[in-house]
């Protein structure tokens, strides 16, 4: 039968979003749609392709500046795109073309491949078949022009199928059903269907769309056997842009749609093969698809309905005119997510496809407040009650929702008064007979038949203005009162009541607002309006009292609704401080607002699910918590709530699972099970790398879409770099909130707003690793963290080997210069060796030889000239002396400790024996075998010389003591005499002076004492 359609209401705007020019779309006229394996979505236009991730935009066309470009770009309406493993099948300007995604190669198919003529219609199976239409209308003579179907055989070759006379229009499309077969529906060559292999199997012709056209009744009508062929296909009527049949459609279940021009939609049950027109509308229905929930969408050129799984057709026409101005749609498409995807002439429109989890009760469709519900409560029968405020009514349902005959109420009272007006609370006895409620007295109905007692003695403890909570005690006893003095215990049995607290040794409280009996025996819990939580005994005492300045504190005194966990912890919900979890026991209490993903400050009712959970309703939506997580799952209008507003008193949990929540308008039916969010996880996608290198004086931009996050390598001539992400879920994707933790330079996670990226500006050199994350609306962590791999080259002269080339360099060359010096050491040596022998065996002869001649001219001499040749002798000698000093002092042979103290023996032998002076020498702690150099030789002998010399010409001692020792690292030298210094005529020698010199050129200190005798003290800064 038909069915007919109604509008949608508003509140589908927020499940809708555009992406147009607006949002940065580079051309808005879109015709086809796909998404690759990556989740990333390519868009067909008049303008060329466009990859789109999500935040930024590729776009292939033929402007020859593009680096991405493509010889044809004008995609057409009916030149569908396509994904393949790997590749964007698509076809602009009449001709098939192939992309590889991951490197933008492009293969141009024609006739080389087989193609005969244009392409004009692609199609893709579920079997990733490539199935073509083509005309050689462009060619041909227009008297024979054909129109050719053709599949893509393994050689990457399209084969001929069959073919059809064109007619006039070009009109043609392709379509798969449940069992792969192909539909092709032409003009002149009528519906035609074949099998995977691309054999015929039946053809549909103009008569039988003619006849479904026709029929306006609401009988089914019998389609052709599926094993009859038409011999001949009729001429093209002289009416054809009336008469031939729009598309063809097969949904998950194989059921056949068809769209005859002149509008309407039919339904073919492909068992039967009987035809039932579904919708009758003058529309004609040119795009058809079916949601991840079952909903069928139909489009025209401005009009989309929906058709949900029990047949219900909603017209969803302008409420997506509200979202985007269009003048015609091109294209349907689902994506990974289960996302509509509108394509239109000035965009498109996404439409996130909810489940029904919620089922609206009593809903007006008023807008804004409507039927305003309080207290529900469920009978015996398993009925549940509801009271609309508005109506004063009690609204019954079915165990499944249905709604009931209204509970009408009679009795004794007045037909004026009505016994719900002020009524807010309702609470059943324990056998489910009766149900009461307060206002200015206490109310009794017969859930049975309405019968309803007031009970007026009561009118004095009770606030028609008030809240009036009452509640059913577990011994079957009534509590209810407006203030602690007026808080009353009433026995519906026997009818006797009686106030919980007597006389006036208690501080009075008003404004009581919510009753909860604890699991310990006769204590209740009651929430008030000014002053927070009491924990009341009901033999007449406040055991507890929580309030803002208590201990713990709460955070608000107004408490509209309490739950008690079953470790005696309390959940609270107030108005305007939120959810708070008090645990009286440990005098702790934790809170959450809005700041942790509440819904909203202002909770009015709570209720348990499953071990984790509670499912909260406020005054702006309903949350679900998971209490061991910490985390909110919030929902809205949008997701199917009659309103935001709930109301205090207005939800119960039912006995077969059932949850109900009433609010300002209606009540919520569903399953808290329904609400736990099952979704899968998109992960994380890295896109480009954006780098400024200052050598190029340029900015690189590099695409990642497809490629391995390998170890980037960034320049030492980068000035900056920038790395992008996305994920492949584009419903409010531009919410999405991301941190980042650069491992190797960051020790913490770093927030960076809706920005889906992250800039570094000169990095030290070495090996990063960026961590990513999306930061959910609940600020927790998604599972998932896109790890980037990032290597910083360091600039050429800090690299290891510059570093290692310089120091070899640095080594090569002071190698060289030790080599020199080395050389040059030798050659000195080798000199002073030279220059000793020279000297001792040359000089040394010739003084010796003067010596001697001085003295045998001696003996014939007189005696004036025998004292001449004395002295020239002597002068000889002593040169002699002299000079072997200094040929033994540069003689490196001789530049040992042991050759030192060896010479100076001999030294002492020579000049102090003679004199009848002893010589003793005292060796301590000495490294004989120690190398000196040449100065210090040197300067150590000549000091100790002149010290030897200044014994013999100035002192009268009869010994000499040499002592020469290493004491802590350190070399000391004593020459010590025991004789006296007399006077001599004064000489004009420098010994002092010198000895002085020659131990600062050491680096040495000398010091002269003169006690007992004379000594000098030589301290070396080596040891000897």
């Amino acid at each position: 039968m038909c069915i007919s359609f109604v509008q949608l209401s508003a509140q589908t705007l927020s499940q809708m979003e555009p992406l147009s020019i607006n949002e940065g779309l580079p051309f808005r006229d879109v015709t086809s749609i796909a998404q690759d394996s990556l989740g990333f979505m390519w868009f067909g236009t008049s303008q060329g392709l466009i990859k789109y991730d999500g935040y930024s935009y590729k776009q292939y066309n033929s402007d020859p500046n593009n680096p991405n470009f493509i010889s044809k770009e004008i995609l057409t309406r009916h030149n569908t795109l396509y994904h393949h493993p790997n590749f964007i099948w698509y076809v602009a300007n009449n001709t098939l073309f192939r992309l590889n995604i991951e490197n933008d190669v492009i293969q141009k198919f024609d006739e080389k491949q087989g193609i005969k003529g244009g392409v004009i219609e692609l199609h893709i199976d579920q079997k990733k078949q490539v199935w073509i239409v083509s005309e050689n209308h462009w060619t041909s003579d227009k008297t024979n022009t054909q129109q050719y179907l053709q599949k893509l055989d393994t050689q990457n070759t399209f084969q001929l199928i069959d073919s059809v006379k064109r007619a006039k229009r070009e009109f043609t499309k392709l379509v798969s059903d449940g069992n792969h077969n192909l539909w092709w529906t032409t003009i002149q060559g009528g519906t035609r269907c074949y099998t995977e292999k691309g054999n015929l199997q039946t053809i549909y012709n103009l008569e039988w769309w003619d006849h479904l056209k026709e029929s306006t009744s609401t009988q089914t009508t019998i389609l052709p056997s599926s094993n009859k062929l038409l011999d001949k296909i009729q001429e093209e009527p002289i009416n054809a842009d009336t008469n031939y049949g729009g598309n063809v459609f097969f949904d998950a279940k194989n059921t056949g749609y068809f769209f005859p021009i002149n509008g309407g939609i039919y339904k073919r049950d492909s068992l039967s093969e009987q035809t039932l027109k579904i919708l009758d509308t003058s529309e004609n229905i040119t795009n058809a698809i079916e949601d991840l929930e079952g909903n069928l969408w139909f489009a025209g050129d401005v009009f989309l309905y929906k058709m949900d799984r029990d047949g219900k057709v909603t017209d969803v026409s302008m409420t997506m005119q509200e979202v985007l101005d269009f003048t015609s749609i091109k294209q349907f498409f689902i994506d990974h997510d289960g996302l509509l995807w509108v394509a239109t002439d000035n965009g498109l429109v996404k439409i996130n496809i909810q489940p029904n989890v919620f089922k609206q009760l009593f809903r007006s469709d008023e807008k804004g407040w409507g039927n305003s519900m309080r207290s529900i409560f469920e009978t015996q029968d398993g009925r549940v009650i509801a009271m609309c405020e508005r109506d004063k009514i009690l609204v019954v349902f079915d165990e499944r929702g249905n709604q009931l005959k209204s509970l009408e109420l009679w009795g004794t009272y007045p037909k004026t008064v009505n016994p719900l007006f002020g009524a807010r609370f309702f609470t059943t006895d324990l056998n489910e007979e009766y149900v009461y409620t307060v206002n200015e007295s206490l109310v009794r109905i017969r859930l049975k038949d309405g019968h309803t007692t007031i009970f007026p003695e009561f009118t004095s403890r009770l606030n028609i203005t008030g809240p009036n909570p009452i509640t059913t005690l577990k011994d079957g006893r009534l509590l209810f009162g407006f203030t602690l003095s007026k808080l009353t215990l009433f026995d519906p049995v026997t009818g006797k009541s009686e106030l919980v607290f007597k006389g006036n040794s208690y501080e009075n409280i008003l404004h009581l607002r919510y009753f909860l009996e604890s699991e310990q025996p006769n204590r209740i819990w009651i929430g008030t309006i000014n002053d927070g939580l009491l924990k009341v005994n009901l033999d007449g005492t406040v055991e507890k009292h929580y309030h803002i300045g208590s201990n713990p504190p709460l955070n608000n005194n107004n408490i509209m609704t309490i739950h008690e966990s079953e470790d005696s912890s309390l959940w609270l919900g107030s108005f305007g401080g939120g959810l708070a979890h008090l645990f009286p026991d440990e005098k702790r209490i934790l809170m959450y607002t809005t700041e942790q993903g509440l819904a909203n400050n202002n909770v009015v009712g709570i209720l348990p699910f499953d071990r984790d959970y509670l499912v909260i309703s406020t005054y702006q939506g309903l949350s679900l918590f998971n209490s061991e997580l910490e985390t909110f799952q919030n929902f809205f209008e949008e997701d199917g709530l009659t309103h935001n507003e709930f109301n205090y008193t207005s939800f119960l949990k039912a006995r077969n699972g059932r949850y109900f929540m009433g609010g300002m308008n209606g009540i919520n039916q569903f399953n808290p099970e329904d609400l736990v969010e099952k979704v899968s996880v998109r992960p994380l996608r890295f896109t480009a790398l954006t780098r400024y290198n200052t050598k190029q004086n340029d900015v690189l931009v590099t695409d990642f879409t497809y490629k391995n996050p390998e170890p980037i390598i960034i320049s030492p001539y980068d000035q900056y770099f920038q790395l992008n992400w996305t994920i492949p879920s584009y419903f409010k994707n531009h919410a999405n909130q991301y941190v980042t933790k650069l491992e190797g330079f960051e020790k913490s996670w770093f927030f960076q707003g809706t920005n889906p990226y992250v800039r570094y500006n000169r990095l030290p050199a070495g090996d990063y690793v960026l961590n990513v994350k999306n930061l959910e609306e609940n600020n927790g962590f998604q599972e998932n963290t896109l790890q980037i791999p990032i290597s910083v080259r360091p600039i050429f002269y800090k690299t290891w080997w510059f570093i290692l080339l310089c120091l070899l360099s640095i080594a090569s060359i002071i190698y060289g210069l030790y080599r020199l010096r080395v050389r040059q050491l030798l050659a000195v040596e080798r000199l002073r060796l030279k220059i000793s022998s020279d000297l001792h065996d040359d000089l040394g002869s010739m003084l010796s030889g003067i010596a001697m001649q001085s003295e045998l001219l001696e003996v014939k001499a007189n005696k004036d000239e025998k004292s001449k040749l004395q002295m020239i002798a002597r002068l000889s000698r002593d040169a002699i002396s002299s000079m072997r000093d200094l040929v033994w002092s540069i003689d490196n042979r001789r530049d040992r400790t042991q050759d030192l103290l060896e010479r100076m023996e001999e030294l002492a032998e020579e000049l102090l024996l003679p004199k009848g002076i002893r010589f003793h020498i005292e060796k301590e702690a000495l490294n004989l075998n120690k190398k000196l150099s040449v100065t210090i030789k040197q300067h150590i002998f000549f000091i100790y010389k002149e010290a030897i010399t200044n014994v013999i010409r100035h002192s009268n001692a009869k010994n000499v003591w040499l002592k020469v020792a290493n004491i802590n690292g350190k070399g000391f030298i004593s020459i010590r005499d025991d004789g006296s210094c007399f006077k001599v005529k004064k000489s004009t020698g420098l010994g002092t002076s010198n000895m002085k010199l020659r131990a600062k050129e050491i680096g040495a200190t000398i010091e002269f004492q003169q006690e007992n005798g004379y000594e000098i003290k030589i301290e070396l800064p080596f040891i000897v």
